[in-house]
């Protein structure tokens, strides 16, 4: 399946490599954007740049998405399986895979704010993402709070 549980009924047309923050507020909800392109719900993120390092695509991916600046803490998997949801087919056709880095992100500044990518923008508890939330976004928070639970740097986020 892809990203939105459409079944593959080819081979990607395309690898891309990514990053894609997750990003929590003082209360451990997980920022969400609602994408332009296809209405489903999903984490900041997009593909990286020739020349830019993967950290740097997730503070520049987050920045275009959202307004807010941020910094990579910690990373918590890198995922290129298509079982882990990592491709998506977009409106013109194509069938793209993305290898994608999933950043746990510190807001340092900046205003939270729609962009031209997204439609909607907000903070969800993983029981309350909205309906059509993107399964590769649904992974990588689970993904993501196991990695909090097994790591120290869920005192960072949330100030245990």
């Amino acid at each position: 399946m892809d990203c939105t549980g459409s079944p593959l009924r080819k081979p990607p047309d395309f690898v891309r490599a990514s990053a894609t923050g997750l990003i929590f507020d003082d209360s451990g909800k997980v920022l969400l954007q609602q994408r332009s392109d296809n209405e489903w719900w999903g984490l900041p993120g997009g593909g990286m740049d020739p020349g830019e390092s993967l950290s740097g695509c997730a503070i520049r991916e987050v920045f275009e998405e959202t307004g807010l600046v941020v910094e990579t803490s910690c990373i918590v998997e890198v995922y290129s399986d298509l079982a882990d949801f990592t491709s998506i087919v977009y409106p013109g056709g194509d069938l793209v895979q993305y290898v994608t880095c999933l950043f746990i992100c510190n807001v340092l500044g900046g205003k939270l704010q729609i962009s031209d990518e997204s439609l909607d923008i907000g903070y969800f508890s993983p029981e309350e993402f909205p309906d059509h939330t993107l399964l590769s976004a649904k992974l990588r928070v689970k993904d993501g709070f196991k990695h909090i639970d097994t790591h120290e740097c869920h005192q960072e986020l949330f100030g245990e």
